[in-house]
């Protein structure tokens, strides 16, 4: 009986997660371009626009092991020794090499593909994406 309460405590636990507003986003590179992720319907805010990996850092939880966590959730990449770029408000942005491992999405995209500088323009970018962009390319 007490290794049943003790997984429905973890359980409970588990559920009791939140995200924070705090948000960590990577520019996965890789020579002269950077992997980009296009929403699907599913995340109802910004469907259809095209993203950079990363997410809402859940309550508690370190802002790098974070970022880490939501690229992987969203792309199965595994990211190794992300350097911060900078933060805005509530928004964290990360550089990292892009492994040698194949993307594969989440339900919350429904493609991905490398990016040059150039093909921003043609994307409609949030600035603050391009700025973390400019930053890692140049």
């Amino acid at each position: 009986m007490a290794l049943y309460e003790e997984k429905w405590r973890q359980f409970l636990e588990e559920e009791e997660k939140k995200d924070s507003k705090e948000i960590a986003k990577a520019v996965v590179y890789k020579d002269d371009k950077v992997l980009l992720l296009k929403r699907s319907s599913y995340m109802k805010k910004h469907a259809g626009e095209w993203d950079l990996p990363g997410g809402h850092i859940i309550e508690g939880e370190d802002m790098e092991d974070g970022l880490l966590r939501e690229v992987w959730e969203e792309t199965g990449l595994r990211l190794r020794e992300p350097v911060k770029l900078h933060s805005n408000g509530n928004d964290t942005y990360y550089k990292a090499e892009m492994p040698d491992q194949e993307v594969k999405l989440s339900d919350e995209h429904t493609e991905h593909d490398m990016f040059s500088l150039e093909d921003l323009e043609d994307l409609n970018l949030p600035d603050k994406y391009a700025k973390a962009v400019k930053e890692t390319l140049s």
